[in-house]
C-alpha cells in the first residue's frame, strides 16, 4: 500500500514540476510508467478520466498569405468506463468562401499496460473523417483504438487557419480534472490582440517576452500561461452554459500595424463598430429597405393609431407571416426582401425585417445584439463582435422600452424567449448606442388548485385545475401543440402519481395574452387506507421531491432565467367520523432581502382540510455567496413537501 501511495505522489510531483520549461514540452508518443500504472486521481477520486498534460501553441506563418498555426498535444488517462467518451475526438474547423482552416498532422496512440508491458496502438488515417455541422462549421473526428480502463491516450494535431481575426481560444478547464495545462502564443509585432481571461481560477504562471522572427526579421511577443491541478467543471441545474464559468483565454484582433501603412483598427470602440454595422450590407443597410412591404403595412397602420398598438400589430404581422429556420447569427444571409417573400429566415433576418417595418411606421426602433444563454455571456467593455450570435428589436415609446423577437409564434409582444435572457445586449443605433439590460418581462407562474372528497376507504374524487402564466404558459403551449392533447395528458397523468386524470378542458391555448388553463376530473384509489387510517400526500405529487442544488459549494451563479411563482392550493373533504391525527406544521421561510419566500399552511374547518404551498423566487440570478442560503431554502421545501397528513377514525365514532 505504501509503495502505491509513493508512486502516485511521485507521479503527481513529476507532472507538476515537468510542465513548463521553455523549449521542452513533453515528448509526444512516449509515456511514463507512472502514467500507465495510475489507478485514480487523488485530488478527485470520482473522476472518470483526467487530463495529464495539455499543451497548445499558436504561431504565425508568412508564405503566400498570413496563416495562424495552432498546435496541440493532449494526454488523457482513462480511469473508468464512463470516461471512454474522451477517446472520441472532434476538432472544429471553419470554411467561409476561400478563407478556410485545415486540420493536419493528426497523430494519436492508445497506451495500455498488458502483463506488465507497454502496448501501443496507433490511430490509422482511414479512421479519421469529416462531418459538416453548418455551412461554415465542420468537425474532424476520430476515435482512438483499443481503449479500456487504465489506457493513456496521447493526441497531437495542427490547425492552419486563414482567419487571423480570432486566434483559437484555450481552455484550461474541462468536465474532468486537468493536472497541467499550458498555452503559448507567438504574436508578430504587426498584430495587437485583445486578451479575455475568464473563469474563477488563478493562473499558476504567466510571462511575456520578445524575440526576433528569423523568417521575417520582425519582433514577436511571446506569451505563455499555465494552470496546474485544475478541478473539473461540474454541471448543476440553473446555469446559462458551463462555458461561461470555464477557465479559458480568448483572443480578438484589435489592430494591424503593417510597415509603411496606416494602422488599421479592426474592432475599435463601440462608436466605430456601430457606424460600421449600420453601413454593413448584411446588417444596417437592410433596415432601409421597405418598398416591398408597404402594401402589407398600410392596413395595419390604418387600423392602429396608437404607437403601442402599431408596435404590437407589426410584431403580430411578422410573427404570423415568418417561420424561423432555427438559425442564429447577427448578419443576414439573404436580403430581407427575399426572406419576406420566402416566409422563412434566421433570427437576424426576421428581426431586422421587423425593425425595418417598425422604422417605416415611424417608431423609434433599432436592432440589439445579444448572446444566447447557450452561446455564453458577453461582458461590458471593448467590442468583441464574435461573442454575439443573435439579434432582437428594440422599440422606445415615450419613457418605455420594449424588446421584441418575432421568431416564436407563441410569444406575446415584449417577451423574449428564454434563450435570449442572458444579461445584457448592445443597442446598435446612430445616436443612442449603449448597453441594454436583457431582463424577463414576465415570471414563470404556476398555479395548481383542486377540490377532492375522500371516502372512508381512502378513495378520492374531485376536480383539478392548472393555470400557467408567463414562461410556464409558453412551455406548456409548445408542449401541448407539439405533442397533441392526448399525449400531453398522458404525461400529466404520470406526473401526479396514482391519480387518474380525466379528459381535460383546455382554455386559451392560442390566446397568448391570457393564462393557459387546464381543468380535469381527478380520481385516486384508496391505497393510502390502512385499518381506519388514511395517509394523505397533501401535494398530490406536485411537491419538490429533491433539492436541485447538489454541490457543497458553487463558485458560479444560480441563474433561474426568470422569477418564479408556484402556488398549490387544495381542499380535501374528509369522511364523517374522521379527524386529523398528524399534519405538517405551518412554516414561512424567507431568503434575505426579500429575494424569496416559501409558505406552507394546513388549516382545518369542520370536515374540510385546506393545504397551501407557495414558492416565490423574486430575482433571476443568485451569486455564489448566496448559494448556501438558497440550497438550505430548498432543503426546507423538499422536507416539508415530503410530510404527510394522517387522518384517523375518531374514537367517538367507534
Amino acid at each position: 500500500m505504501k509503495a502505491k501511495t509513493f508512486t502516485l505522489i511521485s507521479f503527481l510531483l513529476l507532472i507538476c514540476l515537468s510542465g513548463y520549461s521553455q523549449g521542452s514540452p513533453k515528448k509526444f508518443g512516449k509515456v511514463d510508467e507512472a502514467e500507465l500504472t495510475m489507478k485514480s486521481y487523488a485530488k478527485d477520486t470520482s473522476a472518470s478520466a483526467v487530463i495529464l498534460y495539455d499543451f497548445g501553441r499558436t504561431k504565425f506563418a508568412f508564405n503566400n498569405n498570413v496563416q495562424v498555426v495552432f498546435e496541440r498535444h493532449i494526454r488523457i488517462k482513462i480511469l473508468k468506463k464512463s470516461g471512454y467518451d474522451w477517446a472520441n475526438v472532434s476538432v472544429p474547423y471553419y470554411i467561409q468562401g476561400t478563407t478556410k482552416e485545415r486540420v493536419s498532422n493528426i497523430k494519436a496512440y492508445t497506451f495500455n499496460l498488458v502483463d506488465g508491458k507497454e502496448q501501443k496502438d496507433k490511430l490509422e488515417s482511414k479512421d479519421v473523417f469529416d462531418e459538416k455541422q453548418t455551412d461554415n462549421r465542420y468537425l474532424k473526428k476520430f476515435t482512438l483504438p483499443n481503449v479500456k480502463e487504465g489506457s493513456v491516450l496521447d493526441i497531437n494535431y495542427t490547425v492552419h487557419s486563414d482567419f487571423i481575426y480570432t486566434m483559437r481560444e484555450w481552455e484550461f478547464q474541462h468536465s474532468i480534472p486537468t493536472v497541467y495545462s499550458e498555452y503559448r502564443a507567438e504574436i508578430p509585432e504587426y498584430y495587437d490582440y485583445k486578451f479575455l481571461m475568464q473563469g474563477y481560477l488563478a493562473l499558476d504562471d504567466t510571462k511575456k517576452s520578445n524575440s526576433s522572427n528569423s523568417q521575417t526579421n520582425m519582433l514577436n511577443s511571446e506569451y505563455y500561461w499555465v494552470m496546474k491541478d485544475v478541478p473539473a467543471l461540474k454541471s448543476e441545474k440553473y446555469i446559462t452554459t458551463l462555458n461561461d464559468y470555464q477557465s479559458k483565454i480568448e483572443f480578438e484582433l484589435e489592430r494591424i500595424r503593417y510597415p509603411n501603412q496606416p494602422v488599421r483598427t479592426m474592432t475599435g470602440d463601440w462608436d466605430d463598430v456601430t457606424k460600421k454595422l449600420l453601413q454593413d450590407e448584411d446588417f444596417g443597410t437592410q433596415l432601409n429597405r421597405s418598398n416591398f412591404f408597404k402594401a402589407d403595412l398600410a392596413p395595419v397602420l390604418a387600423g392602429n393609431k396608437e404607437p403601442v398598438q402599431q408596435m404590437n400589430a407589426i410584431f403580430s404581422l411578422v410573427q404570423k407571416r415568418m417561420t424561423w429556420n432555427g438559425k442564429y447569427g447577427i448578419y443576414t444571409k439573404d436580403p430581407i426582401r427575399k426572406v419576406y417573400d420566402a416566409g422563412t429566415g434566421s433570427a437576424a433576418e426576421i428581426n431586422l425585417l421587423m425593425t425595418s417595418m417598425l422604422l417605416e411606421a415611424g417608431l423609434d426602433a433599432a436592432p440589439v445584439l445579444l448572446s444566447t444563454r447557450e452561446n455564453g455571456m458577453v461582458r461590458q467593455g471593448p467590442p468583441m463582435i464574435t461573442k454575439f450570435n443573435y439579434v432582437v428589436s428594440h422599440v422606445k415609446i415615450g419613457e418605455k422600452e420594449f424588446l421584441l423577437d418575432a421568431t416564436e409564434p407563441l410569444l406575446p409582444a415584449g417577451m423574449l424567449p428564454v434563450r435570449c435572457l442572458n444579461g445584457i445586449g448592445r443597442l446598435i443605433k446612430k445616436n443612442d448606442q449603449r448597453w441594454v439590460n436583457i431582463t424577463p418581462a414576465s415570471k414563470y407562474t404556476k398555479l395548481f388548485s383542486a377540490n377532492l372528497t375522500i371516502a372512508k376507504d381512502g378513495e378520492m374524487k374531485g376536480t383539478g385545475k392548472e393555470s400557467a402564466g408567463g414562461y410556464n404558459a409558453l412551455y406548456m403551449r409548445k408542449s401541448i401543440l407539439e405533442d397533441g392533447e392526448d399525449k400531453y395528458m398522458e404525461k400529466l397523468a404520470k406526473e401526479v402519481g396514482n391519480l387518474k386524470v380525466g379528459k381535460p378542458q383546455i382554455s386559451n391555448l392560442k390566446d397568448v395574452d391570457k393564462a393557459l388553463d387546464i381543468t380535469y376530473d381527478l380520481t385516486a384509489s384508496g391505497s393510502g387506507h390502512i385499518n381506519d387510517v388514511i395517509y394523505l400526500n397533501p401535494l398530490m405529487g406536485h411537491g419538490e421531491k429533491e433539492n436541485p442544488f447538489k454541490l457543497e459549494e458553487r463558485i458560479y451563479p444560480v441563474d433561474f432565467a426568470t422569477p418564479i411563482d408556484e402556488t398549490f392550493i387544495c381542499s380535501f373533504t374528509i369522511p364523517e367520523g374522521y379527524e386529523i391525527d398528524e399534519a405538517p406544521k405551518n412554516v414561512a421561510v424567507n431568503l434575505p432581502e426579500g429575494h424569496g419566500r416559501f409558505m406552507y399552511l394546513v388549516e382545518k374547518q369542520g370536515n374540510q382540510i385546506q393545504v397551501m404551498s407557495k414558492i416565490n423566487i423574486n430575482k433571476a440570478v443568485f451569486f455564489a455567496p448566496e448559494y448556501p442560503m438558497l440550497k438550505e431554502f430548498y432543503n426546507q421545501i423538499v422536507a416539508k413537501h415530503a410530510e404527510q397528513i394522517v387522518i384517523k377514525k375518531s374514537s367517538a365514532s367507534n
